[in-house]
């Protein structure tokens, strides 16, 4: 060691002796690096509306209280703070509850907070909302990721080397050693694709077209022709209507009408026959009135967040909160509909499991909270439809109607005059005193008398009138009339809307109550779903645009959810499970994806190639050899996948209620194929009606042909359903279902066999067959297979049903034959109607 160094050294021990001693321990800054471990370490289970233990960390106060262990801060430098030594011995936070313990670093900070007097600033209240979350780690969950097309995988031996999906299915039956199942039959492909795509079965002539077409491409060319169909809109359109939550009344205890509602229903329809590409459809429903190029028909599908439940009576005091709740409602719908996100768990928290933080939950209801309901107190009202031609045609046609109005008053004004001053009427004397009387100083009894005579005095006023100016006020007539059918009146619909471009702040609620505001909320989507926030502009048409941006960043390619979200459901409705077996919730609750290379695939596939057009997808699926197999199962796919998760067959599904009702129309012959209006009044029986809460309730059922129209149409009361619909598991109304219920229970099979419905139509299946098939049996029963089934009888089933038919006959006491011959085969025709083959697709 030189001199320089020896010179030094006292030097710098001499530095370290002059620092001041509580240096060391100086306080660390509360907000910066204490207030955040507290927040998201602790304030979880101690805070104000959960002070778990009796331990509020939310406030001063409560830190200083403690809770049923005492006091957990001590300033004293020879106390001891029983926060610190919890969490010094790894107790806090819980380990069972998987959060991450606190590191050394965070220890630390704690340690020298306390040690330095534990300063809090005053008034100062942590709060949930606060919590962080780690941004970056977050983005790392498979579907917050950016969606990248994988290769696709060349397989050996594979089933097909030709057809993507194929392709990756094949790899996960490799990996899992599960055998390839044998290929459906053509009827059994043909059943299966008709039941699909329009929810019926296949005709007599569209059976004989296909089977008897012995081209390679017969099957693509049957699908392309039932995509072409209008079923198409209306089977598909009630799994949409499944998500929002679509019914035609508001529920709660009154349960009112949702007028003129059906216009979103038949939009659905419309849009899906068309093959309105997915990320138009979404940007319409979501902000089809702040469209550059809006119509009726966008202004029309924004009645998609109008389609909740709504309670019409409401304390006015509990009204904010109300509007808290049905903010929600329209928030989880939106974001488990598109997203597949669970977000509403932020309501009150930040999500216990995904990277959702209450900030987040608010900032997105910032975007809906501008939309208004256009209800007058108790009545639900529904509002004309208008264009951007409309609203300005409208206004010009109005006023040009009001100054011919104006002048049809003074024409007739003038008439009256000289009607009363030639004292020529023949009303009682009273009735002409009332009209002498001015307006403003008549009195009841004048008032009543004006209008008990309204149409004689007319009568009088106009034959009074000179010949000049009768000409006058039938020309002027005639030209009101022709601007109304130039301009007609708008149709109404039902949707929300906003009033102003500067809408009303938007507060995060602390514990979800409106009586307890945070801070103001400013309108944004999810930071770990976009690196960039959109731009929330207000639009010079009157609307705050929030809504449009939101739908815009949904629909841009770079989403990670919302093509993921559209392949996979529509993967479901074939296959009866998803690809994630979670539809709407692809957070980490949520399934993972089987085949999440496939799902990828598909998503950008759907995107880039088919421009986002869902009867592409329809076809690329449906023309793949893992749809094509067939449903049965060997021993050795039995053992390797009991659950059939890497589809070595096709999977067995039961068809919904829809399909089934609709299925028994159209083999009966019954079907109504009127598409479109109002909805249609099922038949329900009156014990039924009467026992509803509401003893007010009306249930006109409809008449025939009405009541035979497709299942879609049928009016659904929230309070009152259908109970052939209900028994047969129609989904819930209330809340967004993402995948319905199958259940088999004791009154299904009591209604499809005993129910008035199917026997009705089992009649009229029995009628058809004697006007198709004759009075020979073995043709009755060969012609209602084929059409009920898509197939001709074994001999096995025939016999069966001739020896059944048989008995039927010999049991029957009826005056002709003929007769008894009908009798016996309306019972055969309820024995088909109601085998399992006829309610499953295979």
């Amino acid at each position: 060691m030189n001199a320089a160094h020896r010179k030094r050294i006292p030097l710098w021990i001499l530095s370290l002796l002059m620092v001041p001693i509580n240096a060391v321990a100086a306080s660390p800054d509360f907000e910066l690096e204490v207030a955040p471990i507290l927040i998201n370490h602790c304030l979880k289970c101690h805070h104000q509306g959960k002070s778990s233990g009796g331990l509020n960390l939310a406030v001063l106060e409560g830190a200083q209280r403690g809770g049923e262990s005492g006091p957990v801060i001590s300033t004293d430098p020879q106390g001891t703070s029983l926060l610190l030594v919890r969490i010094e011995a790894g107790e806090m936070p819980p380990p069972n509850q998987h959060d991450r313990p606190l590191t050394k670093d965070e220890i630390k900070t704690i340690r020298d907070w306390i040690a330095a007097g534990a300063r809090w600033p005053k008034s100062r209240e942590l709060g949930l909302h606060e919590q962080s979350i780690r941004i970056d780690e977050a983005r790392d969950f498979w579907s917050f990721q950016p969606v990248q097309r994988p290769p696709v995988p060349q397989i050996a031996g594979a089933i097909s080397t030709t057809h993507p999906i194929d392709a990756f299915i094949d790899q996960k039956r490799s990996e899992h050693h599960v055998d390839v199942g044998q290929k459906a039959t053509s009827r059994q492909l043909l059943r299966r694709a008709s039941l699909d795509l329009i929810g019926l079965p296949p005709t007599l002539t569209e059976q004989d077209q296909f089977l008897k077409d012995t081209s390679p491409h017969a099957y693509e060319q049957l699908i392309d022709r039932l995509l072409a169909q209008q079923g198409y809109g209306e089977r598909w359109a009630r799994h949409w209507l499944d998500l929002v939550r679509y019914a035609d009344s508001n529920g709660y205890e009154r349960d009112g009408p949702k007028p003129s509602v059906w216009r979103y229903r038949d939009y659905v329809i419309e849009s899906l026959n068309r093959d309105k590409p997915y990320d138009r459809f979404v940007l319409e429903q979501l902000a089809g009135d702040e469209l550059s190029d809006r119509s009726r028909e966008t202004v029309i599908a924004t009645g998609f967040h109008a389609l909740g439940a709504w309670q019409d009576e409401v304390d006015p005091l509990e009204a904010a909160q109300y509007r808290a709740d049905e903010l929600d409602d329209m928030l989880r719908t939106t974001s488990q509909t598109f997203l597949g996100i669970t977000i509403g768990c932020a309501r009150c928290h930040n999500h216990k499991f995904d990277p959702f933080s209450m900030v987040d939950y608010y900032s997105l209801a910032a975007i809906l909270s501008p939309l208004k309901r256009p209800n007058v107190g108790r009545e639900d009202r529904d509002i004309p439809v208008a264009s951007r031609a409309d609203l300005v045609a409208i206004p010009l046609r109005d006023q040009q109607i009001a100054e011919r109005n104006r002048m049809l008053t003074e024409l007739r004004a003038f008439t009256e005059i000289e009607w009363l001053k030639a004292e020529k009427s023949q009303l009682p004397v009273e009735a002409v005193a009332a009209y002498r009387t001015p307006a403003a100083n008549r009195n009841p009894q004048q008032v009543q008398l004006i209008q008990k005579y309204h149409d004689a005095w007319q009568a009088e006023i106009t034959a009074a009138m000179p010949a000049e100016r009768q000409q006058q006020v039938a020309e002027i007539t005639e030209k009101i009339q022709q601007l109304r059918r130039e301009t007609p009146d708008l149709p109404r619909g039902y949707f929300q809307f906003e009033e102003t471009p500067s809408p009303p702040a938007t507060f995060l609620l602390l514990s979800g109550r409106a009586s307890n505001r945070g801070p103001e909320m400013r309108p944004a989507v999810p930071v770990v779903l976009s690196a960039t926030q959109p731009q929330f502009t207000p639009l010079t048409t009157g609307t705050s645009g929030r809504r449009i941006a939101l739908a815009q960043w949904m629909v841009d390619p770079s989403n990670p959810l919302t093509a993921r979200v559209i392949v996979n459901r529509v993967w479901q409705h074939h296959f009866g499970q998803g690809i994630v077996a979670t539809p709407s919730d692809f957070g980490h609750i949520g399934a993972r994806p089987t085949h999440p290379e496939l799902l990828d695939w598909l998503a950008d596939w759907f995107v880039h190639d088919a421009k986002w057009s869902l009867k592409k997808l329809h076809r690329l699926i449906m023309t793949s050899q893992t749809y094509q197999m067939s449903t049965r199962s060997t021993p050795q796919q039995r053992e390797s996948d009991p659950n059939n998760q890497w589809l070595g067959r096709f999977p067995y599904r039961r068809l919904d209620v829809e399909a089934i009702r609709d299925s028994i129309l159209a083999t009966s012959g019954k079907l109504n194929p009127e598409m479109f209006g109002p909805a249609v009044y099922l038949p329900i029986p009156a014990s039924v009606v009467e026992a509803h809460t509401d003893k007010e309730a009306s249930w006109k059922s409809s008449t025939e042909p009405a009541i035979y129209r497709r299942t879609i149409y049928a009016y659904v009361k929230r309070t009152l359903l259908v109970p052939l619909l209900e028994v047969l598991d129609l989904c819930d109304t209330t809340n967004s279902t993402e995948k319905r219920s199958v259940t088999s229970i004791a009154p299904q099979a009591l209604t499809l066999y005993n129910g008035d419905f199917v026997n009705s139509q089992a009649v009229f299946f029995a009628d058809r067959l004697l006007q198709e098939a004759g009075t020979e049996p073995l043709q009755q029963i060969d012609r209602g297979y084929r059409i009920a089934l898509c197939r001709p009888p074994t001999e096995t089933e025939q016999q069966t049903l001739l020896e059944y038919l048989q008995s039927e006959l010999s049991s029957q006491d009826t005056a002709t034959t003929a007769e008894a011959q009908r009798a016996a085969l309306i019972q055969v025709c309820r024995v088909i109607l109601n085998l399992n083959e006829f309610v499953y697709v295979e």
